[in-house]
């Protein structure tokens, strides 16, 4: 607290010269001051004194609580709170405030991590502005479990639990993101005993790394992938769905309903990484033993595999399902 030194050297002298009542009058003006100018660390430092000084100011310890409490929330952030009302809605304004007070802002920019598989990290994650990756690595490459935005949440296993990190964050955008260190919890238990409990009902609604992993095993498994050549033009493209960038040329390998794999040559690990959980377009023609068949799907870079001398497999899920008729052409 910035001003503890100038407090204690205006305080001391009225406890010194047996002055309570003066002491308290004088604290609780200070105490409005510094809430009314947002200054709440300042705020809750005096009002503890006070409470040292005179535990019986009864009237000066309610009032001077009610108002720190009236100035919180008039100064939450209303965009963050339109964001996470649901959470919000869950809980009594002195919850709301401990919450909301508790909340560390971070702001990242493209392709940083927030935490990486493996490691320890045990804060929750909300995320305000920006779109992030999921990414699970294994020994056959990166795989995108899931696409992150603004209202979700991430990190919540760690922060309940003492593991370290099965999945990788990554931004995909410049992010603007808060997140509570779970040291918070300790403070809860004893002045907030039903806040974590409300935290973790709210955390059950979103997905988490265990079953976001189960559900990605299921989903390699099933639909009917048919093997197929030649080359597609690929395109990235930017959130509006816009072409950006030049386009460049893969060499088909496979292709199901739900997407399709190709080969590229990149030369840089990191590079290759980039794509994963980017937007792409992607068209072909294919006429080899059949009518000519025209591809061209949006999807999104869910696999990026690794081969020898710098070649990747890299595999992408469609928007919109191809139709059964399609697949069936490529069959026969």
């Amino acid at each position: 607290m910035g001003n503890t030194v100038n407090t204690e050297n205006f305080v001391d002298p009225h406890i010194a010269g047996g002055d309570t009542i003066a002491t308290v009058e004088s604290l609780f003006k200070m105490i409005v001051k510094s809430a009314r100018e947002k200054d709440f660390k300042t705020a809750e430092q005096l009002r503890e004194r006070m409470l040292e000084i005179d535990p019986m100011a009864l009237d000066e310890i309610i009032s001077s609580a009610e108002i720190i409490e009236e100035e919180k929330s008039q100064a939450l952030d209303p965009i963050h709170m339109q964001i996470w009302s649901k959470l919000y809605d869950m809980l009594d304004t002195a919850e709301k405030n401990e919450l909301y007070y508790a909340l560390q802002d971070a702001v990242l920019e493209i392709n940083q991590p927030v935490f990486l598989q493996g490691k320890l990290d045990t804060n929750l994650y909300f995320i305000n502005q920006g779109q992030l990756k999921m990414i699970y690595q294994d020994k056959a490459g990166d795989v995108l479990l899931y696409s992150l935005g603004p209202g979700q949440l991430a990190g919540q296993e760690n922060f309940f639990s003492n593991t370290v990190c099965t999945t990788s964050l990554v931004t995909l955008s410049n992010v603007n993101l808060k997140y509570l260190e779970k040291r918070a919890l300790l403070k809860w238990k004893k002045v907030f005993p039903g806040l974590e409990q409300k935290l973790i009902d709210f955390c059950a609604a979103f997905p988490n790394a265990t079953t976001l992993l189960q559900s990605k095993k299921m989903d390699r498994r099933g639909l009917k992938r048919v093997k197929i050549s030649g080359k597609g033009l690929i395109k990235l493209l930017n959130r509006a769905g816009e072409p950006i960038g030049k386009s460049f040329k893969g060499h088909l390998s496979d292709i199901s309903v739900g997407g399709l794999s190709f080969e590229i040559r990149i030369s840089k690990k990191e590079t290759a990484r980039l794509l994963l959980g980017r937007r792409i377009n992607i068209a072909f023609n294919y006429s080899r033993g059949m009518p000519n068949t025209s591809i061209d799907q949006n999807g999104i870079i869910v696999g990026v595999y690794p081969f020898p001398f710098e070649d990747y497999s890299i595999h992408v899920k469609f928007d919109k399902m191809l139709d059964r008729s399609v697949i069936d052409a490529f069959l026969r």
